[in-house]
């Protein structure tokens, strides 16, 4: 699961952006490049131009449409839209969409994702809680259609791509 912390943003994006596809070969050029040196500082450095504080990754050869819903640790609701996530075949589309401005303070934070008329291994949903311990370095990532077979739809936390691969290698 490519996922990467945007910490220093040189341009103001919308609370919903499309990665472009360039943006999303860019990152996978250099996941290539970063695995094959051992350097994820490459790939941190990337990833921390195309990723915001919520990212959703569509892992599967079709498109997934749904609803998703944050919840700050205060009880409000933060971020809460539909979406439609290109599949990884997409023609000229990047399977990721990002979402930024949503952590308000530290503490813990719930989502719910619904699937639309998909099932992913008996699962079309996610309902987990989660902790923010920075709101200026941290990011989540939702893999639809994640490699984990007990995961079929993950959440992971970290502060950049390097982190959360440690975190998917360990899980």
């Amino acid at each position: 699961m490519a996922i990467c912390l945007l910490t220093m943003n040189q341009h103001i994006r919308s609370p919903f952006d499309s990665v472009t596809r360039r943006q999303a070969l860019a990152i996978g050029a250099s996941a290539a490049v970063a695995s094959t040196a051992g350097c994820s500082t490459v790939l941190d450095a990337v990833g921390n131009r195309i990723f915001e504080q919520v990212n959703l990754f569509n892992q599967l050869n079709q498109e997934v449409s749904g609803s998703i819903e944050v919840v700050d640790p205060d009880g409000e609701t933060v971020l809460d839209t539909s979406f439609d996530v290109p599949s990884t075949e997409s023609d000229g589309e990047s399977n990721i969409v990002a979402y930024a401005d949503v952590w308000t303070t530290t503490g813990e934070y719930h989502v719910d994702l619904e699937l639309a008329d998909s099932v992913i291994a008996g699962n079309s949903g996610l309902n987990q809680q989660f902790s923010i311990t920075s709101i200026e370095e941290e990011i989540v990532a939702i893999s639809i259609g994640s490699s984990e077979e007990s995961e079929p739809i993950a959440l992971r936390v970290g502060e950049s791509f390097s982190d959360l691969a440690q975190t998917n290698k360990t899980s």
